[in-house]
């Protein structure tokens, strides 16, 4: 007697293929290196300028500390924002995700995840060396590692959405950052004032459940949006 193997469930299989579209993206950002190097040599760069622009002493330096951490953050992230579908779309691969019996929302998501793996998670382990050369006190460390931790991946899935509506443009980078920066500024707001409380000793709870909420705001919604915006470019 001949027994048929069970079939796999849908989501299982919309799983495997969302792992296998996030360790694609990440093997060819691995093997590229500039999605990972290039933000983390902005930030590096650009945190050297500020005592020698400011020519000020600790003091100064590690009370600008919260904003300029994640100001940088954020500009480095911008740096590799327009690559989330950007070669998708050149290559073709872009009308696959459409036609795919996976979800495009679902497939938004993991393109986000994949982005923040190469360049929100190296901006977070690196921010401790940008926070020591900026004479940030270590008490706050805990809190800026935990708020660009919440912080990131909201800027990745932003990203997306700007991405997804700039696919079809040739040089949509600068138009990208000026439809992205208004919406990533909540999260920078909340994000600086996180470590600027831990600094001087106050808790930084609020703020951390706001960047939690807009995370989870942006994972109910943002996949949704970019998706859209990617029919739209490709009809």
């Amino acid at each position: 007697m001949i027994h048929l193997m069970p079939q796999k469930p849908e989501k299982l299989k919309t799983t495997v293929m969302l792992a296998a579209l996030i360790q694609r993206d990440v093997l060819i950002g691995l093997r590229q290196k500039s999605q990972i190097y290039q933000p983390l040599v902005f930030q590096l760069l650009v945190v050297t300028m500020f005592p020698l622009g400011l020519g000020a002493g600790a003091k100064t330096l590690a009370a600008i500390a919260p904003a300029v951490i994640w100001v940088l953050a954020l500009l480095a992230s911008l740096l590799t924002l327009d690559h989330i579908f950007k070669v998708d779309h050149e290559d073709g691969s872009l009308e696959t995700y459409v036609l795919s019996p996976v979800p495009l929302p679902a497939s938004v998501l993991a393109k986000a995840g994949a982005h923040w793996l190469l360049t929100g998670l190296p901006l977070t382990l690196f921010s401790p060396i940008i926070a020591a050369l900026m004479h940030l006190p270590e008490s706050a460390f805990g809190t800026m590692l935990i708020s660009l931790l919440l912080g990131t991946p909201t800027m990745s899935l932003i990203g997306s959405m700007g991405s997804a509506l700039t696919i079809s443009l040739k040089h949509g980078g600068l138009l990208l950052t000026v439809l992205v920066m208004p919406l990533l500024a909540p999260v920078l707001i909340f994000g600086a004032s996180a470590i600027l409380e831990s600094t001087l000793g106050n808790p930084a709870s609020g703020q951390l459940l706001a960047l939690t909420a807009l995370l989870v705001f942006s994972l109910t919604l943002v996949p949704f949006a970019a998706a859209t915006a990617i029919r739209i470019n490709l009809e």
